[in-house]
């Protein structure tokens, strides 16, 4: 969904105001998980993968332009994201750990 959003925003130049914030959070948490997702996916090879040509960082910034969102609120909810996947992540390995030593 992002995706496409952003994709139109790019090529037609334009900025979209979306009235509430919880909206604008929603787009942009979905659009960040689905970097994340792309970006893990394509941990085993060497390149960085690319969404509509555009690196992650840059996608996410021009989403960032096109909805309108604040900067920090932006960087507040990347880092939420990557502290739960990072969470996540550290719990599935301890209990991989904890399986194998019983």
């Amino acid at each position: 969904m992002g995706e496409q959003f952003r994709r139109i925003c790019k090529a037609y130049g334009t900025r979209v105001h979306i009235d509430t914030a919880n909206a604008r959070d929603s787009l942009y948490r979905a659009s960040v998980d689905f970097v994340l997702n792309s970006c893990s996916s394509s941990a085993s090879t060497s390149t960085i993968p690319q969404i509509d040509d555009e690196d992650p960082r840059q996608f996410l910034s021009g989403l960032v332009n096109s909805i309108e969102l604040q900067n920090i609120r932006a960087t507040r909810i990347v880092s939420a994201a990557v502290a739960a996947r990072t969470r996540s992540w550290f719990f599935q390995a301890w209990k991989l750990a904890m399986s194998l030593t019983w």
